[in-house]
């Protein structure tokens, strides 16, 4: 028994109550010990309670000082805090809650903004019963928008779950319409929790160049089978570029952010140029944007351009701004690909991706079974994930 203090959800002071030790012979100062709940505390030093002097009439030498008496080892004040304390300087715990009674994220370290702009990405960690961080770091994602959120989370049960293929997605951990009851200032704000990846692709390749060998036909064959798992679903992701895929500690590339993902034949929510097919840039600046018709070959063009700068190391457009992107797609140019280094069957993949008519560019299907996929002689492909 003891009071807490630094604890991410409890308020200091509050006395709690932790189950018995699994292992009470264990305890001791600077003990590690598991309770039988499975909760882990780091032992301070113990609790001492002084007994009264024994009177006169008592047994013994009444001038001898009491014998202090050890209170239980199990002492939840210095154990919680202790661990709390770690916890807050290796992970870096902004003391930060999202989540309800039933389930709580902590976050941590200084949110970064999503490509979008519009919501702020932040490390977290799922809170045990003792509120403390357990598991692989994830990623959480708040935001005002709480229709845009809600619809992400509906594509991605729609897409990973509900659909044939659910792709090289990241998994889709929680989403909380209202983000904390817990910590006021995200009480009007949604959230989605996700898989983290160490960094995306984008910075990835800014790092490490360009990809070659089978490195490339993995990063592309994700992003290939990300697409179908979509377009299977009846939905144009319309936001496919390389900051929207992420690589794992154990270097596998997986697909994020389904915020902009519409109904085949709906309306574009969004755009981003980068990922814009020369179509839709000359609707946008007729102010035929909003009423655009999304039809999958949409996808197709963004995925060309992806492909080029997995295989060049830069992105077509790097170093243009958005308006400068979208004036030169408007005239329907023709991408250069006569100077860039890539293997003939990828670039003719490419090339078949960036076709200026949308209906002559190949469906998802045929992308994969394009010969650069089936004879690589890499090793073995699979049409489905």
């Amino acid at each position: 028994v003891g009071r807490v203090k630094f604890h991410p959800s409890i308020p200091d002071g509050e006395v709690i109550t932790t189950s018995p030790l699994a292992k009470p012979e264990l305890a001791g100062k600077g003990k590690t010990v598991t309770t039988g709940s499975g909760s882990k505390y780091s032992l301070g030093k113990p609790a001492v309670r002084a007994t009264k002097p024994q009177s006169s009439s008592s047994k013994g030498d009444s001038s001898a000082a009491a014998e202090p008496e050890q209170v239980n080892g199990d002492s939840g004040v210095v154990s919680l805090q202790e661990l709390q304390r770690r916890a807050k300087v290796e992970l870096d715990l902004t003391g930060e809650v999202i989540g309800d009674d039933a389930r709580q994220y902590l976050l941590a370290g200084r949110p970064t903004k999503s490509t979008s702009g519009k919501s702020r990405i932040y490390k977290a960690y799922l809170a045990n019963s003792d509120g403390l961080p357990e598991g692989e770091p994830l990623t959480a994602k708040l935001t005002a928008n709480w229709e845009a959120l809600e619809r992400e989370a509906s594509n991605y049960n729609r897409i990973t779950k509900a659909g044939v293929t659910r792709g090289q997605f990241v998994f889709l951990m929680d989403y909380l319409p209202t983000a904390s009851i817990i910590t006021k200032k995200f009480a009007k704000e949604s959230a989605l929790v996700i898989e983290r990846g160490t960094v995306d692709l984008k910075k990835y390749i800014s790092i490490n160049g360009r990809l070659e060998g089978k490195e490339l036909r993995d990063a592309a064959a994700a992003a290939a089978q990300c697409l179908q798992a979509v377009h299977d679903s009846g939905l144009v992701w319309t936001d496919l570029k390389t900051e929207n895929f992420v690589v794992t500690k154990e270097g596998q590339v997986k697909g994020i952010d389904l915020e902009s993902a519409m109904p085949v034949r709906d309306n574009p929510v969004d755009y981003s140029p980068e990922a814009t097919p020369p179509e839709f840039a000359k609707a946008f600046l007729e102010g035929e944007g909003p009423y655009f018709i999304l039809e999958p070959n949409y996808d197709i063009w963004s995925f060309g351009m992806l492909l080029y700068e997995l295989s060049t190391g830069a992105g077509y457009w790097d170093g243009k701004t958005p308006v400068q992107i979208t004036k030169a797609l408007r005239e329907k140019p023709e991408i250069d690909l006569s100077n860039a280094d890539i293997d003939p069957k990828f670039k003719d993949l490419i090339k078949q991706c960036l076709d200026l008519n949308p209906r002559n560019r190949p469906s998802i299907v045929k992308v994969l079974l394009h010969p650069y996929f089936l004879s690589t002689g890499i090793g073995p492909f699979s049409l489905f994930a």
